[in-house]
């Protein structure tokens, strides 16, 4: 006779299997975070608004300011770059970066490999504002908006910004899968982007403009951006229902090939999502 042991496990088998071959496929949608190594960025920072400040110190000079006027006036820029600097000393060197993401799976009939899956994730300025308005806040356009005396004169600037990131990935998937749950293990391939585009308008009096230009030029406004082909191996737990499961995932990342920007932005080592995925 069979002892009520036996039949559990012979039970629990089938099931798993039952539910991998009858739910191999499906598709989710979620929030896919990938990270930004920051590390270079930080360094970036002091340097950055150093070449800024002395394109102001040259302005200055040139409109006849004197060097005891101008010494002062460069103490006050050093020690205001020192503070941030310092700031930023406990500022992590790893940033999360959410995208709205789906996927797709399909089955496949081999024995190490169950499926292959395709999946994106994508963000835009104009979505950041419309979640933004759907919580209840309201992200200003454009985000700076002053007025300010310059020499005696009236001066006005205006500051936006606009991002965008994206990931495509492929990955083949090993499922283990039981009744209401399921681990997925898998490895694959990606490739990642972003940028953000920072729009700076200035009306200051003629003698400032160039200045004004020089200083902007200094930040690099333009070079924000990074991209990356990289590999990853992930696993994924889902929870529920075999046709209807929530889900959350982690991977470790390795970027292969980079482009990055003056920045020094990167990828990251560790990327992740959650959402809900519906199997068939």
């Amino acid at each position: 006779m069979i002892s009520w042991r036996t039949a559990a496990v012979v039970l629990v088998l089938a099931l798993m299997a039952g539910t991998t071959s009858a739910y191999a496929g499906g598709f989710d949608l979620g929030c896919e975070i990938i990270s930004l190594d920051v590390t270079g960025t930080l360094t970036r920072v002091p340097v950055a608004f150093h070449a800024a400040s002395d394109e102001i110190l040259s302005a200055l000079a040139s409109q006849g300011m004197s060097p005891s006027d101008l010494a002062v006036v460069q103490t006050e820029f050093d020690t205001a770059i020192a503070d941030v600097t310092s700031s930023l000393a406990t500022f992590p060197t790893l940033v999360p970066f959410p995208l709205v993401a789906g996927g797709i799976e399909i089955s496949l009939p081999w024995v190490v490999v169950d499926g292959l899956r395709f999946s994106g994730g994508v963000l835009t300025g104009a979505m950041v504002r419309s979640i933004a308005g759907m919580a209840g806040a309201e992200i200003p356009a454009p985000l700076v908006d002053t007025s300010f005396d310059l020499g005696g004169e009236p001066a006005h600037v205006t500051l936006d910004a606009d991002v965008s990131a994206w990931t495509l990935s492929i990955e083949a998937v090993k499922r283990f899968d039981l009744l209401l749950a399921a681990l997925n293990l898998s490895a694959g391939v990606d490739y990642i982007g972003g940028a953000v585009k920072l729009d700076v308008n200035h009306q200051v009096p003629a003698e400032w403009s160039g200045a004004m230009d020089a200083a902007l030029a200094a930040l690099h406004p333009d070079d924000v951006h990074w991209s990356a082909l990289a590999a990853h191996v992930g696993a994924r737990l889902e929870l529920g229902v075999p046709f209807l499961r929530l889900y959350v995932e982690a991977r470790l990342v390795q970027p292969v090939f980079e482009g990055v920007g003056w920045w020094d932005l990167h990828v990251g080592g560790f990327a992740g999502s959650l959402g809900v995925v519906i199997r068939f």
